[in-house]
């Protein structure tokens, strides 16, 4: 356990990529104001319901699970100030007597059972559901199978709060932190219905901020909450996201400008400016796997044969180096990324999935071989979904070029909004999506799972009783071997029937202002994290 921790944090550690800093920079000192750029609008914020990067960054800045991670990424106390594990698979939490949400009330384990239980309901239609499967019941409950009171969370007290996971779940205290096992208000949901979470106003919090403003499709503003049981810690006081930016060079502009404090990432067409601005640039693992995802519902992308043409097609490490061009991004051919802990190295060290890259003489006897099962001579045009930004517009161009150029595909680009690109995702209006999926949890179920058929996430409508039957026996097993392998066979299965061609394992870089120091950036959900931030002493006190 001491080495997946060790190499974790080496493969996260901050790295400088330019030294000395001559931008403007304009973080409030006085007001302890960080302000960054929105990025985007979020899908939901109902934390049961949430799905996206930018409602869980909100959502776990302006509220509290029973534990948090620190610097380290290991599970420490939040709302729970203990807990005890009482069998393999039952825990019981104390939660802080001065736990308190923004309007004085406390916080009861009777928030956390009704929060829980409405994520696991399936009339909710939660998104992150498969989450609460680790509960004893969960994945019954959201059949239907059995009823919602089930579920295996009781409040034994005001403050006690017993937990039943449905197997042994080694990572339980990690995965507690992730917004889906927030707590709720029963009162504000019966209260307000559909517009639950839905405005500043009908969210509630119990973080060490709360959600003051939100202009929708414009901006946000979380304030320090005072009523934070741990509030005399945290630094910032503000962080103000007064404008939606999509375009890189706007945002970076402003960042010159001082008019932001945060980049949350620089894309590789922007590190000559930084350069030539001689502004620090930093990088870390993100943690993320980009890949492009069929839809297996449609008779072209349906075909196995095909999508299997296009994945060995793909040139990898032409991508990775030129045109993401991030250091450190790396290809990746199956789904969980080396950097997850394997048995007693990591899983890329012990598991390595790899084929030839831009097979071409491979791939276009599968894309014979898909033809002639569907009976065409000729492809109809395929689209390619993403979102409307300028790195995806990028790749897609690339990716459209290519593959023209090698199979003599016909791609077309259908650019959306961010919101909208995660709800025709969803609804499956597409032929390939430009996905990509980072961990909630340090471990490698958090991709494995992912391709599930009883994963919401699951957005292909490809399904494999044999894939399903691995994940099911690695679930069940807590050998980390047996764990390992079953997993690393049913990614094998991936990889054969190719619902997905994974692309690239990311890196990011970013620059921050040098006056704020402490954000966490880690794959880990919130990224950035500004739990742990503050305002240089020396700019502080002038």
């Amino acid at each position: 356990m001491k080495t997946s921790k060790r190499l974790f944090l080496s493969a996260f550690a901050f790295v400088s990529l330019v030294s000395a800093s001559t931008a403007a920079f304009g973080l409030d000192a006085k007001t302890k104001t960080v302000t960054i750029n929105m990025t985007d609008e979020p899908r939901n914020m109902d934390p049961q319901k949430a799905q996206d990067t930018v409602a869980f960054f909100v959502l776990s800045h302006a509220m509290e699970g029973l534990t948090r991670l620190d610097p380290k990424s290991d599970a420490i106390p939040a709302q729970a100030e203990k807990w005890e594990q009482l069998s393999p698979t039952k825990y019981r939490f104390q939660l802080r007597g001065d736990a308190k949400w923004s309007d004085g009330k406390q916080v009861t384990a009777q928030d956390f059972v009704f929060a829980w239980r409405h994520g696991i309901d399936p009339n909710t239609a939660s998104l992150y559901a498969f989450m609460l499967f680790n509960i004893k019941n969960g994945e019954k409950i959201n059949k239907g199978e059995l009823p919602v009171d089930q579920l295996g969370v009781k409040a034994l007290s005001d403050k006690v709060l017993e937990v039943e996971t449905e197997r042994p779940t080694a990572y339980l205290l990690r995965l507690l932190s992730f917004g889906t096992f927030f707590p709720g208000r029963e009162d504000v949901f019966k209260a307000t219905g559909a517009k639950y979470a839905a405005e500043a106003e009908t969210l509630p919090s119990n973080g060490p901020w709360k959600l003051t403003e939100w202009k929708h499709n414009a901006s946000m503003k979380l304030v320090k909450s005072e009523t934070y049981w741990n509030a005399k810690n945290i630094q910032i006081n503000v962080i103000d996201m007064p404008y939606l930016i999509r375009d890189s060079n706007t945002e970076f502009n402003m960042f010159k400008d001082g008019k932001f404090d945060l980049v949350q990432t620089i894309e590789k067409e922007l590190l000559p400016d930084a350069q030539a601005n001689k502004i620090k640039i930093q990088r870390y693992n993100v943690g993320t796997v980009w890949y492009l995802q069929f839809n297996a519902t449609r008779k072209i992308t349906g075909n196995k044969w095909i999508r299997k043409a296009i994945s060995v097609a793909l040139d990898r490490k032409e991508f990775a180096s030129k045109i993401t061009g991030i250091p450190g991004t790396k290809p990746i051919y199956g789904i969980i990324p080396d950097y997850m802990p394997g048995v007693k190295k990591t899983y890329g060290e012990e598991y390595p999935v790899t084929f030839k890259d831009a097979d071409l003489e491979t791939a276009k006897k599968y894309l014979a071989q898909g033809m002639k099962e569907l009976g065409v001579k000729e492809l109809p045009k395929l689209d390619i979904l993403i979102n409307d930004n300028q790195a995806h517009k990028r790749d897609a161009e690339y990716l459209q070029a290519y593959l023209k150029k090698t199979l003599g595909l016909n791609i077309g680009i259908d650019v959306q909004t961010f919101k909208v690109r995660l709800q025709k995702t969803t609804n499956k209006e597409y032929d390939i999506v430009k996905s990509g999926w980072g961990p909630d949890y340090l471990d490698a179920m958090t991709f494995a799972d992912l391709h599930t058929s009883w994963n919401t996430n699951n957005d292909t409508g490809w399904k494999n009783a044999e894939y399903d039957k691995l994940i099911r026996q690695a679930m069940d097993s807590v050998d980390p071997k047996v764990r390992m392998d079953a997993m690393n066979a049913a990614e094998k299965i991936l990889v054969e029937e190719s619902p997905i061609a994974s692309l690239i394992q990311a890196y990011r870089v970013y620059v921050t202002n040098p006056e704020l120091q402490g954000v966490l950036r880690r794959p880990l959900s919130p990224d950035p994290d500004f739990y742990f931030a503050r305002i240089s002493e020396k700019v502080a006190n002038k």
